[in-house]
């Protein structure tokens, strides 16, 4: 039997040893800088996902200042995902068990709009503002609505003081979206809706929409892409609503507004979104895939350039919201249903390539729609994007319908047959009659569903 060499056995475990520190050291690096790599990873994916188009290059800038413009840009577009995140777990533990409590209830047939009204606020306080307190406060309002039934059944009147509709909310753009189906109903008007004066000019209309669109995100740490979302979207569908709207807008507002979208609208992609301010102060045009949605759809298509844009839509198949298709990773009836209703207005407009390759997209997203989202017991499982009861079903209906897979006269991207369809359908009308339909939601998926709306 050989004996082995005691220095050589020592020279080993040194080398073993040192091996296991220089691991340990990179990981308690690794550990103390993981909040840099990850915004160094986040900046990479945005700039490769070309999801920016960056302003014009100055006359005599070398590429080399070019390129440290442009690594500076997306590194601070990185910090709104990671404070985004910091928030979310931060937040999410004292917010998600009043979440599960609002959603039980709906399911039991229990009328939540109130609480709904508070909790949309928080959502937009979370993932685009830094405020945490603020968030912390709304949290508290929401846990104390739990026990205010009588605020509940109030919830659908109109506001006395400025005439909008929206109560426990204190943000006036989500006043606004939640008063537009209001306006529509001329018996609903107890109260003049001066919440709208502010807007009521083509001047004073531009300044809100530019003072969402242009995004010092740098300075202020807010996203404004919400805001811009649902603002245009809310006075799209008032002034294009086709029916009288209770209130006396400027005859030269709906102009206007059709200017401002043909100015705002990004000439090389076809797409609209945010206008991002870097520190120079120039400015990054965002493609956004749910804002250009909501642009065409309020405009009932009539835009320009929808050829760009589907194309456009399709090369974001792997790209998350807001700019792309996917959420986290995955596919979600609300952005699948933005997609199905941009491609219909489009598809005139596009050439076979593309075409083929819109059905397979679609295709995709049905088949993960009925396998992934969909139960057997009628109902849809509740996203991380729209995570409340009335949202699933919402957009769950939504994008079965207008993808044609109830009705043949919808299917503008197949002839394929869905013999499954009627049994889905039928199983999806029981379930939310069975909750007795008072929450918002729901009964607009329910209208969708049976061709009510």
């Amino acid at each position: 039997m050989v004996s082995s060499n005691p220095i050589k056995t020592k020279k080993k475990r040194r080398r073993w040893f040192i091996l296991l520190a220089i691991v340990l050291l990179l990981a308690i690096a690794g550990y103390l800088n993981r909040v840099l790599l990850e915004r160094v990873v986040i900046a990479t994916t945005i700039s490769r996902g070309h999801i920016f188009m960056p302003p014009p290059q100055l006359e005599n800038e070398s590429w080399w200042s070019s390129f440290g413009e442009k690594a500076r840009f997306y590194w601070d577009v990185s910090a709104l995902r990671v404070g985004r995140e910091r928030r979310l777990k931060l937040l999410n533990p004292s917010l998600k068990p009043l979440v599960k409590e609002i959603v039980r209830r709906q399911a039991a047939g229990e009328g939540m709009q109130y609480s709904m009204h508070i909790y949309r606020e928080i959502r937009w306080r979370l993932n685009f503002t830094p405020d945490t307190a603020a968030t912390r406060a709304r949290i508290a309002d929401l846990r104390r609505s739990l026990s205010q039934p009588a605020e509940q059944k109030l919830a659908a009147a109109q506001l006395p003081a400025d005439g909008s509709w929206g109560q426990g909310i204190d943000v006036w753009y989500l006043r606004l979206y939640y008063s537009v189906d209001h306006l529509k109903d001329s018996a609903r008007l107890e109260y003049p809706p001066t919440f709208l004066d502010r807007i009521n000019s083509p001047e004073k209309l531009k300044a809100k929409l530019d003072s969402d669109l242009y995004d010092d995100f740098t300075k202020t740490g807010i996203f404004n892409r919400e805001e811009l979302d649902e603002t245009f979207s809310a006075m799209a569908r008032l002034l294009f609503a086709g029916a009288k709207i209770t209130y006396n807008f400027r005859p030269d507002l709906k102009a206007a507004l059709k200017r401002y979208v043909n100015r705002w609208q990004n000439h090389v992609t076809g797409c609209w979104g945010q206008w991002m301010v870097d520190r120079q102060g120039r400015v990054w045009k965002m493609d956004d895939m749910a804002m250009t949605f909501h642009v065409v759809s309020d405009l009932h298509g009539q835009v320009d350039h929808k050829d760009m844009i589907a194309k456009r839509i399709l090369q974001l198949d792997g790209v998350d919201f807001p700019t792309g298709i996917r959420f986290d990773g995955s596919y979600a009836n609300h952005l699948n249903w933005d997609v199905v209703k941009i491609l219909r207005y489009a598809w005139p407009s596009l050439d076979t390539a593309t075409r083929r390759q819109a059905r397979a997209e679609i295709s995709r997203m049905l088949a993960w729609c009925l396998s992934k989202s969909y139960q057997p017991d009628g109902s849809f499982k509740i996203s991380e994007l729209d995570d409340t009861l009335g949202d699933a079903y919402y957009y769950g209906v939504s994008f079965l319908v207008d993808a044609g897979y109830f009705s043949p006269e919808n299917r503008f991207w197949t002839n394929q047959d869905f013999p499954g369809a009627k049994v889905v359908h039928d199983r999806i009308e029981a379930k939310l009659k069975s909750t007795g339909l008072n929450d918002s939601g729901m009964k607009d998926a329910y209208d969708a569903l049976t061709g009510k709306k």
